[in-house]
């Protein structure tokens, strides 16, 4: 049994242990002798003497720390279980034992996930929600709106703030607030096999002029694709205030015209329309049977790790700059309790500690939210363009799949790729359907 499974099946109670402990440090009894025998007298016997006795002392109970951590990053098949169960051993220690981490693995799907057991348990059984959690970037709008999770405003220390890339930052900010912590985080971009010199530029040009063949997520489960989103941006496209993707006819023509021009050039197959995650071809792209894809850091980093000769690019853009969509996972407050949210941002801030974060999510092969943090990663090119797009990501849309932009721009893409429409009909069905917003 690992140390993390301990943990999760519920670290022992020290009040058990603290009872023994006085049982078996306890002062001897002393040998009991049979009572003087009472001789009989006429002189009234003098009350009996009554002896105070101390009343047996007790270590008070540790207070309880709920966390729910997502099984994503938590695997019990590697070394971040044992990481993961020092460094939470770790914090107990520095609380002086006055502190009991209680540790529960969760899904990340809807059925049984964290989000669905929240909302599900938080009308009937409040008592049964965590103190603190991990949240995905999709969710936490939503459990903003929910009254799910509460303002971090305060609580999480200014040389943890002060470190955090911009972006990571706005990944947990919703209307200015403060309700998520990235801990983290994962971006996207090119991998693709050594042929010949490697590509000095992914500027839409030299990609087309280069034709080699790539893939990308082109369908993804909701909203708008990462690499669409990101190239948008780039060409101009903006975010309003409520981060909702605005309307921008030549930044949209100007990308859809790659994509169309791509199609044409046999860069692009409409084969892309058929994947849903870079997972979808993770075997064909490590195999070599394909040149090019579009990866998450974590894909990319495990492919690494398992002997991967992949090199690595940005996403082809038109300014062939360090465009990516930020996602990741978040600290969130979930308890009411002013005494467990100060008790939960202690571990928060622990947790953060930038040797420990560093650690752990290169364990779990994710990205940092600090830039100190990077300091636990190698000296390695990869580590440098990981930054770098880190610092230049825009984050992704929270609640893209109900808003009519993302979903005009997404099904743009779709046809234009798919041969249906050509770039400047589908640019025009998009104004058309929007009210030429």
């Amino acid at each position: 049994m690992t140390n993390l499974t301990r943990h999760i099946r519920r670290i022992p109670h020290l009040a058990a242990a603290a009872l023994l402990a006085l049982a078996a440090c306890g002062p001897s009894a002393a040998p009991l002798t049979p009572a003087a025998a009472v001789q009989p007298t006429d002189t009234p016997a003098p009350a009996p003497t009554v002896t105070p006795t101390l009343a047996a002392t007790s270590t008070p109970a540790p207070a309880v720390l709920s966390i729910w951590w997502p099984e994503p990053l938590a695997p019990l098949d590697n070394s971040a279980a044992d990481l993961l169960s020092e460094q939470i051993s770790g914090f107990q220690a520095a609380q002086g034992g006055d502190v009991q981490v209680d540790l529960r693995l969760k899904r990340e799907g809807d059925l049984g996930g964290i989000m669905a057991t929240l909302r599900a348990a938080s009308p009937v059984a409040p008592g049964a929600l965590p103190d603190l959690t991990l949240l995905p970037r999709s969710d936490l709008l939503a459990a903003v709106q929910d009254g799910l999770v509460f303002p971090l405003e305060g609580l999480v220390s200014s040389a943890v703030l002060g470190d955090l890339f911009e972006p990571a930052l706005r990944l947990g900010q919703v209307d200015g607030t403060l309700y998520g912590v990235p801990y983290a985080l994962a971006v996207e971009h090119m991998a693709y096999h050594r042929a010949g010199e490697t590509p000095l530029s992914w500027r839409f040009a030299d990609v087309l002029a280069r034709g080699t063949p790539y893939v990308f997520p082109a369908a993804p489960p909701t909203g708008i694709s990462r690499a669409l989103f990101s190239q948008y941006l780039d060409a101009g496209g903006t975010l309003d205030a409520s981060n909702h993707l605005e309307i921008d006819a030549e930044a949209l023509q100007t990308v859809l015209m790659f994509y169309q021009e791509a199609a044409a050039a046999g860069v692009l197959s409409s084969a892309v329309l058929g994947y849903a995650r870079p997972t979808d071809y993770r075997a064909d792209l490590a195999a070599g049977a394909l040149d090019a894809g579009v990866v998450s850091s974590t894909l990319y980093l495990k492919l690494l790790e398992e002997g991967s000769g992949l090199q690595f690019g940005p996403l082809p853009t038109e300014s062939g700059g360090r465009a990516s969509a930020l996602d990741g996972w978040l600290w969130v407050l979930t308890t009411a309790s002013a005494d467990q949210q100060a008790l939960a941002a202690r571990f928060l801030n622990w947790m953060m500690n930038a040797s420990r974060q560093g650690q752990y999510t290169r364990a779990v092969h994710m990205l940092p939210s600090q830039r100190a943090a990077f300091q636990q990663w190698p000296a390695a090119p990869y580590t440098v363009f990981a930054r770098e797009l880190l610092a230049a990501a825009t984050p992704y849309l929270a609640d893209n799949a109900n808003h009519a932009a993302a979903r005009a721009l997404q099904m743009a893409m779709v046809q234009v790729i798919g041969g249906q429409k050509d770039a400047a009909a589908a640019v025009e069905g998009v104004l058309d359907q929007l009210g030429g917003q």
